[in-house]
């Protein structure tokens, strides 16, 4: 299975979800569905103006090397069907040329696949077969980017689990800024997480540290989550605020009252959290929701919902 920042697919999951997303995305091009069975030809689909689609999403997962290669022979492997089912394809397509021929994955191995797809466009070119136009004929490497902007759509339809996953992770110099730093989130943080200790804990100053470390990468990765899950799926996001904002309420008045332990305290509202987190999203992956969990928590942290007396 592979890994994306919208999810995890294997290869049958990967052709449903894209073959919704081509309907959606090319149907005023009178986009055509190609049955697998008892012979897809090497495409997936094609257009009446000259796109022809072909997936691919191998079924385990593979370094970047090895997935190009993979992602290499597949090409050149379909491709070569151009050739070998040139009539049975002509049947498809009537009168309509093959343009643009598309070969779509959910990432990338290696950016070398570009020139691969150049240099067998060149190849498909000099078949001069009936059924492609030379004059324009490109071989197109897309990810799952290209499924936009019907991709939640789709992962919806076929009960696919969404598990958003930033590409972009927060570095440990972003993480360690604030130490030596005097700001009143910060300081916040660093009081807070001391309170969670008995006082006769030891290296207390150093496991805060790491405590309030791991708070500030939790916000900062969760808010990037956020953006995306804001982007992606709206209603879904505006839902999430408004539960939060009911249980941040509850929360700043369970910390009105004294507590004899107060990480025990902390645990019982992250429990709290991902408990309704997991009733109100029953369509997001358990590490989405876990990331939700720990962005909230941090964020009460740093501010002043969790505030333990």
């Amino acid at each position: 299975m592979i890994k994306t920042e919208y999810g995890t697919f294997d290869g049958d999951k990967w052709e449903s979800i894209s073959q919704i997303c081509f309907k959606q995305n090319f149907r005023e091009e009178g986009y055509q569905e190609v049955k697998a069975t008892p012979g897809d030809y090497g495409i997936e689909g094609f257009t009446r103006t000259g796109k022809i689609f072909q997936c691919y999403c191998p079924d385990e997962s593979y370094s970047s090397a090895e997935l190009y290669a993979k992602q290499r022979d597949k090409i050149t492997k379909d491709l070569t069907k151009l050739k070998t089912f040139e009539k049975q394809l002509k049947g498809f397509l009537g009168d309509t040329k093959i343009n643009k021929w598309y070969f779509v994955t959910p990432i990338c191995g290696k950016n070398d696949i570009i020139a691969h797809c150049t240099s067998k466009r060149d190849e498909v070119k000099s078949w001069e077969l009936s059924i492609i136009d030379n004059d324009n004929f490109e071989v197109i490497f897309e990810d799952i980017s290209f499924l936009h902007p019907h991709l939640a759509l789709a992962l919806d339809a076929t009960s696919q689990k969404v598990n958003l996953s930033p590409d972009k992770k927060i570095t440990e110099v972003e993480k360690l800024k604030w130490k030596g730093q005097k700001i009143n989130l910060v300081e916040n943080a660093q009081r807070k997480h001391q309170l969670r200790f008995d006082e006769n804990t030891p290296n207390i100053e150093q496991r805060v540290d790491k405590l309030t470390e791991k708070t500030i990468a939790y916000f900062m990765e969760g808010n990037i989550l956020l953006r995306m899950w804001q982007n992606e799926y709206p209603t879904e996001y505006e839902k999430f605020l408004s539960i939060i904002s009911l249980v941040e309420n509850e929360v700043e008045e369970k910390c009105m009252f004294p507590a004899h332990d107060k990480n025990e305290l902390y645990f019982s509202f992250k429990s709290l959290v991902e408990e309704k987190l997991n009733i109100a999203f029953p369509k997001l992956e358990q590490e989405m929701i876990m990331n939700l969990t720990n962005q909230v928590l941090a964020d009460w942290i740093l501010r002043c919902p969790i505030n333990f007396e």
